[in-house]
């Protein structure tokens, strides 16, 4: 990460012939059929597709959180699906960042402290791990709002605290799903514009699920899925 411009070439997250397939009964659901995706650093692609296309589900598969029917997942060029349980949880806390619909706080601490808690979970210098974190919080502008927990802030200002502790681990990839669906539009708006531009500027890899059009056009490439497929779509110029 330190030579942004080989970092660009990077390829730092790849789908392989990825599927996923859900029995119900006697029905055999295909929700995935061999998804190809690959992502390079400092990119922004969204996701977009009907409610109950698998969105979501891809968005699991991607980060390691559960396991496709066939194919493989690269993360910084290992299978991720591969690995055991502890070095998936490793490579997913060093290469990895995940923002939700819902902020997923952990309500009895602080913001400075949620933040915080990536690099303490892998071990970090506590004094060290809350200054990088007190850093991005004033980076998304929470810089007054450090020693305040979840229930003391605005809905927008929870989910620039969870953007800024996806960042905190300065992981290769964020995985957003749906991030600004429990917004009003206006700071949805706001959110995902913070979103892109720290995507540039600490040239992090963004993968963003999200039903918003309007929003999915402001990324470098949009995607579809549909049928199980994931469709490039060509934005007019």
């Amino acid at each position: 990460m330190n030579d942004s411009n080989a970092k660009s070439a990077n390829t730092v997250l790849q789908a392989v012939k990825l599927s996923k397939q859900f029995v119900q009964g006697e029905r055999t659901l295909n929700i995935l059929h061999e998804i190809e995706l690959s992502i390079r650093a400092g990119e922004s692609v969204a996701i977009v597709g009907a409610s109950g296309a698998g969105k979501s589900t891809l968005l699991h598969l991607l980060g390691g959180l559960d396991n496709p029917t066939s194919g493989k997942v690269l993360l910084a060029g290992e299978d991720l699906i591969a690995c055991n349980e502890t070095h998936r949880g490793d490579l997913r806390n060093r290469h990895l960042g995940f923002i939700y619909q819902f902020h997923h706080l952990l309500p009895e601490f602080t913001a400075l402290e949620n933040v915080a808690m990536p690099l303490l979970i892998r071990g970090d210098n506590p004094a060290k791990a809350k200054t990088v974190a007190a850093d991005l919080l004033i980076e998304v502008g929470l810089g007054e709002r450090l020693t305040h927990k979840p229930g003391e802030l605005s809905g927008g200002e929870r989910q620039r605290a969870a953007v800024a502790r996806a960042l905190v681990t300065q992981p290769d990839c964020i995985l957003a799903d749906e991030p600004t669906g429990n917004l009003d539009e206006a700071t949805a708006a706001r959110v995902f514009n913070l979103l892109v531009e720290l995507n540039r500027q600490h040239h992090t890899a963004l993968i963003l699920v999200t039903h918003d059009l309007r929003l999915a056009q402001k990324a470098d490439r949009r995607l579809e899925l549909t049928g199980g497929h994931l469709i490039e779509q060509v934005t007019a110029p």
